[in-house]
């Protein structure tokens, strides 16, 4: 396994849980301590993981994309609350555009026998939408491994092509100070161009990323729809929250 692979397999393990430790990751991963140290070592440099006295490894949650999958597997309850929400906001005949989050993906089983078209550069929604014979259309473009997505020039030049009545979109954070923020440069502006290009946007966005803030701010707060599982009592006075 290469190292790539496996920094991103030690990352999505601490996705499910608060502490890991060396010994357990050693042997999930069939390394030796000294490779598993220098993996460790390396995604601390870049923020990603903090070691503990002990031997344990905890996920700096502010500063790390997570995959998909891992993702996943975070507040189920409260994405399929904010999900089955957003799908109601979804008419017949309208073309919307879900970008590649884990919330947006809860939405598809929810879209079933509606007269839609529904444009993605998401992987595994593009995947789910055919399962559920759902009609759509897969954004093409530079693959970005741990969101399973379609990016860069490719991806952006066919999205500024289209109009949608809607667009669904996640991010990697919201605060009232910083706003709707995002790790990627490259999924900003997929972002941006789909809520240029559609009537009507929508974040959804669970409650656990509220005053997480990360590298590029995608909108105010105050600008798109935000569909919530709960209140937040900080955003009362917003008036384009949603609860689920």
């Amino acid at each position: 396994m290469i190292p790539a692979i496996r920094q991103q397999t030690i990352l999505d393990l601490l996705a499910e849980h608060d502490t890991i430790y060396m010994e357990f990751l050693s042997d999930y991963l069939g390394i030796s301590l000294s490779t598993l140290r220098r993996d460790l070592r390396e995604l601390e440099s870049f923020g990603k993981v903090s070691l503990l006295h002990g031997g344990g490894v905890q996920l700096n949650r502010k500063s790390t994309e997570l995959s998909i999958t891992a993702k996943l597997t975070m507040n189920k309850e409260a994405k399929n609350k904010i999900a089955l929400k957003a799908s109601t906001y979804v008419q017949d005949n309208d073309v919307i555009f879900l970008d590649p989050s884990s919330t947006t993906l809860q939405m598809i089983p929810h879209l079933v026998n509606r007269n839609i078209t529904v444009i993605t550069n998401g992987i595994y929604h593009i995947n789910q939408l055919a399962a559920h014979n759902i009609s759509g259309i897969m954004i093409g473009g530079n693959i970005k491994q741990s969101t399973n997505s379609c990016i860069g020039p490719l991806a952006e030049a066919s999205l500024t092509q289209l109009n949608f009545n809607k667009c669904f979109l996640g991010s990697n954070g919201f605060s009232k100070k910083s706003g709707i923020t995002n790790h990627d440069i490259n999924e900003y502006t997929i972002k941006k161009i789909a809520m240029d290009k559609s009537s009507v946007s929508y974040f959804l966005l669970d409650s656990a990323k509220y005053n997480v803030v990360t590298m590029i701010k995608v909108a105010s707060l105050s600008d798109p729809n935000i569909i919530i599982e709960k209140e937040i009592p900080e955003l009362s006075d917003l008036n384009n929250i949603i609860i689920a």
